[in-house]
């Protein structure tokens, strides 16, 4: 029995950019998520799964700075463990001009 899978797309390999839905606050970039990095280190079900929230298709979670601070979505880590803490200091990491 052969089994075919398909190959993954070119977002599941590369960065995501958040689009930015709020209008006027243009002073920072939309987030890049940098997607490969994170792949390279843990396995797809670390941060998609019911916990944290990240579903499969892409746009269908709203996640928000308010979000992220109260430790949901990528706050999971990036509250200082395991990962670089969120803070004025390191927007740049995430808001950059691609």
């Amino acid at each position: 029995m052969t089994m075919a899978f398909a190959a993954p797309t070119p977002t599941a390999l590369g960065d995501i950019t958040f689009e930015r839905k709020s209008k006027g606050d243009e002073e920072f970039a939309p987030a890049v998520f940098p997607h490969w990095v994170h792949r390279v280190k843990y396995k797809c079900y670390v941060c998609h799964n019911k916990e944290l929230g990240f579903a499969l298709t892409r746009g269908s979670v709203a996640i928000t700075m308010e979000l992220i601070d109260q430790g949901k979505y990528c706050g999971a880590c990036h509250k200082g463990e395991p990962a670089f803490g969120i803070s004025f200091e390191t927007c740049n990491r995430c808001h950059r001009k691609e």
